[in-house]
Formats: C-alpha cells, structure tokens, sequence
C-alpha cells in the first residue's frame, strides 16, 4: 500500500512539474517623458497579475543611454524598423507603440511563450551594441554646438 502511495506521489510530482509553465521574459523599453509609455505600463501590469510566470525587465531609455543603447540594440536584431517608445520586445516579437492591436500581440507573443517556452530576448544580442545617441544626450550636443556658434559669432 504505500509503494502505491509512492508511486502515486511521484506521477503527481512528474505532472504538476510538467504542467508548469516556463517563466516568459518580457523587455520593455520606456521614457519618462513618453506619455504612451505610461498607457502601456498599465497594460503590462495587467499582464503581470494575470501571468505570474511573466518576467517584466523595464528599461528606461531617454536619461539612461545604456538602456537606448540595447533597446536600439535589440531593435535592430529582431528586424524592428522603427523604433519609438513604447517598445516591448518577448519571445519572437518586437512592436513598438500602443493600442488594441499591439496589446493583442503581446498577449499572444507571452501565451504562445508560456505553452511552447522561449529564450530571453538578450539572447539574441550579438557581442556589439549599436551606437547610438539618446535623445537626452542628442539635446545636450546640439545645444552645445549652438553655443560654440553663439560664441564663436
């Protein structure tokens, strides 16, 4: 009887250890200066309570040029052409903005992860980042340059 019990437990260990879901990591890009950025935080949020397995990596991009760097970075080598705030890159999927339709591939992007599993996104970096200037480092040169004008004049 209690190698039945045994047994027993052990296949209902296989099964809930089977049953559970891989945990999903998702990138979101964001600026504090970006009112959209805000519309989609909530909406990921949301996605969080509801998938406790989702991993959310925020990267604030327009006061932290590292974060620009790898989501221009990032951008780049999931094919992305356009790359504005909000962006969210999980799984094989990569969108940039807000909206119906863009949650819905979210959505769909974290629960096809969820059942089949899918890599991190960083694990498709290759060893060099895109160079790129942020936009709070972009603003700080031109506003240099005019000065030098301003000066030199």
């Amino acid at each position: 009887m209690s190698l039945k019990r045994t047994l027993l437990g052990i296949l209902a260990a296989g099964l809930a250890f089977s049953a559970g879901a891989a945990e999903v990591e998702l990138h979101y890009f964001w600026s504090a200066t970006c009112p959209d950025c805000q519309i989609m935080w909530e909406f990921l949020r949301g996605l969080e309570e509801q998938y406790p397995e989702l991993e959310i990596v925020d990267h604030e991009v327009t006061f932290d040029p590292e974060g620009w760097r790898l989501m221009v970075t990032l951008a780049r080598e999931f094919g992305l052409e356009e790359v504005t705030t909000p962006t969210v890159i999980v799984g094989n999927l990569a969108i940039s903005g807000i909206g119906r339709a863009v949650e819905l591939r979210i959505q769909e992007e974290v629960e096809r992860c969820l059942a089949e599993g899918c890599p991190s996104p960083m694990a498709r970096l290759s060893e060099k980042q895109a160079f790129g200037l942020p936009p709070l480092e972009l603003l700080a040169l031109l506003a240099l340059g005019i000065l030098i004008v301003l000066y030199l004049s």
